[in-house]
């Protein structure tokens, strides 16, 4: 078994060499062939019949919501030559998962069920990225705070999707992630990070606050208490209250309530 800070990659599969050949192409309304792993974003329902179908692509899904895991799976199933050889429902089965079922792409949601702070959202991808250094990973969330999302794009995902997108946007970006160098953006988080402050409104006081802060506003906003997000965290009750009441300061909120609001208003659950 693998262990953080291991050199050893069970999990990926190489798509090195003839194995980028089979690739999905997507002919253009052009009439020329798409780059490997490309679609025509202008695509019709028979796009995907395009797809070639000599190919084997492993992929893993995880999300701790089984009706959108099965979904997840049953529409990367369709594209010919795609495989979901696993699903997960929390930061630690998927890491099994991983371990247990070599791959070629790893699918997965930001916030999940966790016990320890790395099985679950910036940790968890960190950790997925030292253990499986070669396996893209597209993440699947609903969330759409600006500050989050840019530490996905810094820490190099291959693709970032809003669960708010059609499923197509998804398997789309899952696609173009084999081959192309990311991050890839779906067109409403790239809206999101694109948009201006002023227009953002109450989200551009978000722009201060640390990762560290981001990370203890989000897990508040998921229901935890300064304690249990001090005892996953690994820090002291104290630390956590500090950094709580420090983004409080800089959103200029006072209350609980206010900051809960807050983070439902600007996408942090």
């Amino acid at each position: 078994m693998v262990t953080d800070g291991s050199t050893e990659n069970p999990g990926a599969l190489s798509l090195a060499g003839p194995a980028m050949d089979r690739l999905p192409r997507v002919v253009s309304q052009s009439g020329h062939p798409g780059t490997p792993g490309s679609f025509d974003h202008q695509r019709d329902g028979a796009t995907m019949m395009k797809l070639s179908a000599d190919q084997d692509v492993r992929i893993i899904v995880a999300d701790d919501h089984p009706i959108i895991s099965l979904a997840l799976a049953d529409s990367l199933n369709d594209v010919p030559g795609f495989t979901v050889v696993a699903t997960a429902r929390s930061g630690l089965e998927l890491v099994t998962a991983v371990q247990d079922h070599p791959c070629h792409l790893i699918v997965t949601d930001f916030s999940m069920a966790a016990r320890s702070a790395d099985e679950d959202g910036l940790r968890l991808i960190e950790r997925l990225q030292r253990l499986f250094p070669e396996i893209p990973i597209v993440v699947f969330t609903m969330l759409s705070n600006s500050g989050i999302l840019n530490q996905l794009r810094q820490v190099g995902v291959a693709g970032i999707v809003s669960k708010e997108e059609p499923i197509d946007e998804l398997v789309s970006i899952c696609v173009r992630a084999l081959s192309e160098s990311g991050p890839i953006l779906s067109n409403s988080i790239s809206q999101r990070l694109s948009q201006n402050d002023v227009t953002m409104g109450r989200a551009g006081k978000g722009k201060g606050l640390s990762p560290k802060e981001l990370e203890v506003v989000r897990m508040f906003a998921q229901g935890l208490s300064v304690t249990e997000i001090a005892r996953r965290l690994h820090r002291s009750v104290a630390t956590i209250g500090t950094q709580k009441q420090s983004a409080m300061r800089k959103l200029n909120i006072e209350t609980n309530a206010e900051l809960l609001r807050y983070a439902d208003e600007q996408g942090f659950s």
